[in-house]
């Protein structure tokens, strides 16, 4: 590909790239730079090597892009997203290609193989013809994929990338001569194209990366968590860690809590709530700040008389960048949170089911410390949704109540709580791969149904979600709680480790007890009925040595990330950034500015005519036909320029060259003979030249270079 794109179309590609992908003022930029070629006359005489070595900057920008997105939170899986600064990213090679006075580069420029097999080749004497190409059209291409790969609003990209392709088609059809209906046949052709194009782009990313479609999908949020519930097959963890604990003082926590639900309905468990002045909208609650010491505030729900100086346990882990109010992990009865360095850049608030959000964190990792005391601070007392159960499982529920007599008034709510378990214990099996069950003709059932009367086999939302569901049945608030399972302890760092693979599900339940003074008095408490034997099913191998590396490498990153996120070395960090980045920009203008050529803007002067000179008709042919073979140069004469209008005619008739060769003649006699003009040459001239303009729109221009 050795043709340039025409003027401008580059930079509307680049203000395209940066309005979608909020990057406006860099993408204004870059396209002024771009298209500044036709405005300055600055130029550089580029050699080969001065093509690869832009091509290894660019590569360089690459490394040092990912680099820093590495160091602001990005996963080394994610570093394909950083294709959306591709743009910039090869920016200083199309650089290179439009200041440079060659117009087209050697396509080895991108190959360390392919040029070591050029110079043997020159070395042994071989005859070598190197492909060569112009950067403009691929460039373009790069930019739209990057736009793709980064824009939210799928409409406004097809709309920019119909007028980019519909730009670039008109751009050719003009050197080949245009036609009005066969451009606007074929710009709607691209209309449709760029549509299957774009659906095509976009469901390559969502199958590549992984992401959810819009509208598709969900992730577990502090209000709704889509269960696994009625899906079979497989059910696969991650063995990633996603947090890790430090015990400083107390016991060790057996569940951190990451979310709290109290409405079942289809597999799904939401979080319902009834309005109150106290609460915002989503029933979210700021929080109450204390002062505990001069350097630090501690964060409470509840106000409290007397703190300890030191928390129980540190957590530090990574927040889902997809959701902007992440649910973080707690332990039963969390008192106050300290979020440290993080609290000019984040903050917390907390619902009614004690479910603790963090958001506005400009950090995807975090380190939090946590106060835990004798009674919960973040939930409310029961209400009417602690005892809903949906009616399509109301007939499964009321058959194994009666089974287990958890209608029994008599019991209390631990007894009921034993039955459950013991149930669960003798008579279920615990299982992440589900297959079809086994039902009786006309009977209609429930995926919970299914798993109390039939499988009996599940994993742990199963359990989870039957035991808080016979609870309520037999009259016992109950929620359904998410989190971590606290199980691995990693001695030589002294911390407890929650992977993919310690994901878990339980209930929150209301339990009422007689105090030492004999009052009845209750409280929510963690009750996990999942057979203990999930955890040796769930244990993975975690002492592999890939998953080791993997483990080191991950630590090594979120250390690095909490040690930047600190106030004093955020400073240390921008400063050897922007001293990196200036020098190089420095030493790079310099070398620039030292090897710069001047020279016009045009290699001959325009032709311009005098004021007092005779106009004739076929003056006005001028502006067309400078678009066909290029502009006339001072001195020519116009006859002799127009000669180049008939090289361009490939028909066998020459009616195109006949009819220039009568119409310059008598342009010569009506500019230069005046006696010899008369109003019938004149006439001629005007009909000669109203069909000359006819032609000449349908010849193809003349290849110029770029």
């Amino acid at each position: 590909m050795s043709t340039s794109p025409p003027r401008l179309l580059a930079g509307a590609t680049l203000i395209f790239w940066g309005g979608l992908t909020e990057h406006t003022m860099l993408g204004l930029i870059a396209a002024i730079i771009l298209e500044a070629r036709a405005w300055v006359g600055l130029r550089w005489d580029f050699k080969r090597d001065a093509y690869i070595k832009a091509w290894q900057f660019c590569i360089l920008c690459g490394a040092f892009i990912s680099i820093l997105a590495w160091m602001n939170g990005m996963k080394v899986g994610e570093i394909h997203t950083m294709f959306v600064w591709a743009p910039l990213i090869v920016l200083p090679l199309e650089l290179a290609q439009r200041y440079g006075n060659a117009s087209n580069i050697q396509l080895n420029t991108f190959s360390f193989f392919a040029r070591k097999k050029m110079k043997r080749d020159l070395e042994q004497g071989r005859n070598i013809y190197p492909r060569k190409i112009n950067t403009g059209y691929p460039y373009i291409a790069v930019a739209i994929l990057a736009t793709a790969m980064a824009s939210r609003n799928e409409l406004y990209h097809f709309i920019g990338l119909s007028l980019v392709i519909g730009a670039c088609l008109f751009a050719y059809m003009r050197k080949s001569g245009f036609r009005p209906w066969a451009w606007a046949s074929a710009f709607l052709l691209v209309i449709f194209l760029s549509y299957i194009g774009q659906w095509g782009m976009f469901k390559l990313y969502y199958s590549y990366t992984g992401a959810e479609e819009p509208a598709a999908g969900h992730r577990t949020s502090a209000n709704e968590s889509r269960t696994s519930i009625g899906r079979l097959g497989k059910l696969k963890l991650s063995p990633r860690i996603f947090w890790r604990m430090k015990v400083t003082e107390g016991n060790t926590p057996k569940l951190l809590r990451t979310a709290t639900y109290n409405l079942y309905s289809r597999a799904r468990w939401l979080h319902k709530h009834d309005i109150d002045e106290n609460r915002d909208d989503e029933d979210y609650i700021d929080p109450t700040d204390i002062d505990v010491s001069r350097e630090r505030q501690i964060t409470t729900f509840k106000e409290i008389a007397d703190l300890p100086e030191y928390s129980n346990i540190d957590l530090l882990g990574e927040l889902d960048e997809g959701i902007k109010a992440n649910p973080i992990p707690l332990p039963h009865f969390t008192l106050a949170i300290d979020i440290g360095d993080l609290e000019t850049e984040a903050s917390i608030d907390c619902n009614s089911l004690g479910t603790v959000r963090m958001h506005n964190s400009d950090y995807s990792v975090v380190e939090y410390s946590v106060w835990i005391g004798k009674e919960s601070t973040t939930e409310i007392l029961p209400t009417n949704y602690d005892l809903e159960t949906p009616a399509q499982e109301l007939e499964s529920l009321r058959r194994i109540c009666h089974r287990l007599d958890l209608y029994n008034k008599n019991l209390t709510t631990r007894e009921k709580i034993r039955k459950i378990r013991r149930f669960f214990n003798t008579e279920f099996k615990y299982t992440t791969h589900l297959t079809t069950a086994k039902i009786e003709r006309g009977k209609r059932q429930s995926a919970i149904g299914i798993f109390l009367e039939t499988t009996r086999a599940g994993h742990c939302e199963y359990f989870a979600t039957s035991a808080a569901l016979l609870l309520r049945e037999a009259n016992v608030p109950a929620r359904y709680c998410v989190g971590f399972s606290v199980n691995e302890l990693n001695t030589d760092r002294d911390e407890w480790l929650m992977r993919g693979t310690h994901a878990h599900a339980w209930c929150r339940v209301w339990i009422e007890e007689k105090n030492k003074s004999g009052q009845l008095k209750g409280h929510w408490e963690d009750v996990d009925l999942t057979p203990a034997a999930w955890e040796s099913i769930e244990g993975g191998n975690t002492h592999l040595w890939k998953q080791k590396l993997a483990d080191w490498w991950q630590r090594l990153r979120e250390d690095f990330l909490i040690w930047r996120t600190r106030e004093t070395n955020k400073t240390k960090v921008y400063i050897v950034v922007v001293v990196i980045v200036t020098l190089l920009l420095l030493w790079i203008s310099w070398r620039l500015w030292q090897t710069r050529q001047r020279r016009s803007l045009r290699k001959n002067p325009r032709y311009q005519r005098p004021n007092d000179s005779a106009v004739t008709p076929l003056h006005k042919l001028e502006r067309l036909a400078a678009k066909k073979i290029g502009s006339r140069t001072e001195g020519t004469p116009l006859g002799e320029w127009l000669q180049g209008i008939g090289k361009l005619d490939d028909s066998t008739e020459h009616q195109l060259e006949d009819e220039l060769s009568r119409a310059i003649e008598l342009h010569s006699v009506i500019r230069f003979d005046p006696e010899g003009s008369t109003p019938e040459k004149n006439h001629e001239l005007r009909e000669l030249c109203v069909s000359l303009r006819k032609r000449i729109k349908d010849l193809p221009s003349k290849p110029n270079r770029a």
